[in-house]
């Protein structure tokens, strides 16, 4: 037999070893994964054995018979809520038929908030003087003295006289405010479009609500003297404008709002208010 020969057969033998311990590999596998599986079937049957056990030691109350119970239930008549839900519901239907009713422009005339109260063009917080006035305030802006017809035509809106005081002994023009002066100046009547943004600010801690009525939508009384600053037509608030301002009566009639200065009780100034024409 030739050497070649020789080398087949060792390469064989060596083939059949390597197979055979493949296979006893395999075997042993198989072992283990039955051994494997011996064992959780043990341990369920001891966990089986233990639920018996367990279930025979407890006491269990009887099955209770649910379906009259169930049919009662059903047929029951509804809850009283859905009443008190219904006239919620109503009430809430005619608060908004209400709140629709009013005019945005009259909706928005005065706002209570805190101590903030606002009456439209006019903010008056409900606090202490916080800053010095100045020694001398300036006028304000653009501010020229006309006649009463002129003014009409160049205010933008529809001004008012006040029947009790009379004609105005002086007629101001001043950015977009209009003023009667009365009484040598110690009684003054600002008017301006209560639809732009705020003109004045005023502070005074004694400032309340007041109700005029018939065509007037809101009003604020300042009992007492109090500081006032004028915020133009460009938005910027005007410090050195600030004055020590008398008692004044604050109130909009339609889009014009309306400055009452000087008037000491609020019976006189409220007079005056209604004779605006």
């Amino acid at each position: 037999m030739s050497e070649r020969d020789d080398r087949a057969r060792d390469d064989r033998a060596r083939d059949d070893l390597a197979r055979d311990d493949l296979a006893r590999d395999d075997l042993a596998r198989d072992d283990l994964a039955r051994d494997d599986l011996a064992r959780d079937d043990l341990a369920r049957d001891d966990l089986a054995l233990e639920l018996r056990d367990l279930g025979v030691r407890l006491r269990v109350p009887p099955a209770v018979d649910q379906r009259e119970a169930v049919r009662a239930r059903l047929t029951a008549p509804a809850p009283r809520r859905r009443r008190v839900g219904l006239r919620v519901a109503a009430l809430a239907a005619a608060l908004a038929a209400s709140v629709a009713a009013v005019a945005p422009a009259r909706a928005a005339v005065v706002e209570v908030i805190g101590d903030l109260l606002r009456v439209a063009g006019v903010e008056v917080r409900r606090e202490p003087p916080r800053d010095p006035l100045p020694a001398t305030p300036s006028a304000l802006p653009s501010s020229r003295v006309t006649a009463l017809d002129e003014a009409r035509r160049v205010a933008g809106f529809p001004l008012g006289v006040p029947a009790a005081l009379g004609e105005p002994e002086r007629v101001l023009l001043a950015d977009r405010v209009v003023t009667f002066s009365y009484s040598g100046g110690a009684v003054r009547f600002d008017q301006f479009d209560g639809r732009l943004d705020t003109t004045f600010f005023k502070t005074s801690p004694d400032a309340r609500f007041v109700e005029i009525g018939g065509a007037v939508t809101g009003a604020a009384w300042v009992p007492g003297p109090h500081p006032v600053t004028y915020v133009g037509s460009d938005g910027v608030e005007r410090t050195e404008t600030a004055r020590l301002a008398g008692p004044a009566l604050i109130w909009t009639t339609g889009p014009v709002t309306y400055r009452l200065e000087g008037i000491v009780t609020l019976e006189e100034a409220i007079a005056v208010a209604t004779s605006v024409r």
